[in-house]
């Protein structure tokens, strides 16, 4: 005779269950969202808002970046060779949103910020433009100059 486990004990299982779905959900969301704000793009896009002392009187500092929203994949992703986001932020006086527009040629060039605009909640509707798109031959010049190698490879060492 087969004995089967009381209702108890199967909700019991089920919330340990859930509880496990949800942490794991979780902890990988944390994951994804670590992973996004170390890249280089996200990191010199907050570079250069943090800088701008326009922006910092406006929005007072500091100014904290937010959670990205990642089951928003039409205005928050990353390819191979483009990455978009909108940023929530934060300063002491307002707070706004930072969008993100990123490239690179190939997986092994250096990504380049393409654009950055900037809408606070004070100013409906408008966005302050913070960078714009470099043109072809600029993205070259860029990608020509972080090739360089910085030591020389045809550096003259002195034998003694």
């Amino acid at each position: 005779m087969v004995v089967l486990p009381s209702l108890p004990t199967l909700a019991r299982t089920a919330a340990i269950g859930g509880f496990i779905v949800i942490g794991s959900a979780h902890y990988f969301r944390g994951r994804i969202q670590d992973g996004i704000k170390q890249s280089e793009y996200y990191q010199e896009s907050l570079r250069i808002v943090r800088e701008n002392r326009g922006v910092a009187h406006l929005m007072g500092e500091p100014i904290r970046d937010g959670r990205l929203d990642l089951g928003d994949n039409i205005n928050n992703f990353c390819t191979g060779k483009e990455a978009q986001f909108q940023v929530p932020l934060k300063g002491t006086k307002q707070t706004g949103i930072l969008y993100l527009w990123a490239s690179r040629s190939d997986s092994i060039q250096p990504w380049c910020v393409d654009r950055l605009e900037l809408s606070v909640e004070d100013q409906p509707g408008k966005r302050i433009l913070l960078r714009k798109e470099h043109t072809s031959a600029e993205k070259q010049t860029f990608l020509d100059v972080s090739s360089v190698d910085p030591i020389g490879s045809h550096t003259d060492h002195h034998q003694p």
